[in-house]
């Protein structure tokens, strides 16, 4: 991988606040391995090459297994997730397309699994996910796709 800039020094203190969210939302409700899921989701939506590898590597250590993180891109069709993690993907995919009209809806659905805790916390990990992959496609250059996802 070879850096395009080092986005992490010339930005230095809104890189570090980016970074100090991520912390935070790492200790969500939601658990780091799905948290991790999402993130791979958000990312392979993107094409975010350099997260996806992160978010792969990191689910797995995390303990998610690599049946979970290879049906992520086909979470609908899967068997792998439970209708709670179904309705997530779903919102975190209408969240990366901004696909407002959507919402209503999703939230509807999210909201028979989910408390509105877990919700915004869910929409956080998307909305610093989103950023994340900003970065990670300007300043990173993975020389080629992700092997996986």
């Amino acid at each position: 991988m070879n850096t395009r800039f080092d986005v992490s020094a010339l930005a230095a203190p809104a890189y570090q606040g980016l970074y100090q969210v991520s912390d935070i939302l790492a200790a969500s409700s939601l658990g780091a391995g799905f948290k991790h899921l999402i993130d791979l989701r958000v990312s392979q939506m993107n094409t975010c090459h350099f997260c996806q590898n992160l978010h792969w590597e990191w689910g797995l250590r995390d303990g998610v297994t690599t049946a979970r993180l290879g049906a992520v891109a086909h979470w609908r069709q899967s068997a792998e997730f439970t209708p709670a993690e179904k309705a997530a993907f779903a919102w975190a995919e209408a969240l990366t397309e901004q696909a407002e009209d959507r919402v209503p809806a999703l939230l509807t659905d999210l909201r028979k699994h989910w408390d509105d805790q877990a919700i915004a916390e869910l929409t956080m990990v998307v909305a610093v996910i989103n950023a994340w992959n900003r970065v990670g496609i300007s300043a990173y250059d993975v020389g080629q796709k992700a092997s996986h996802g």
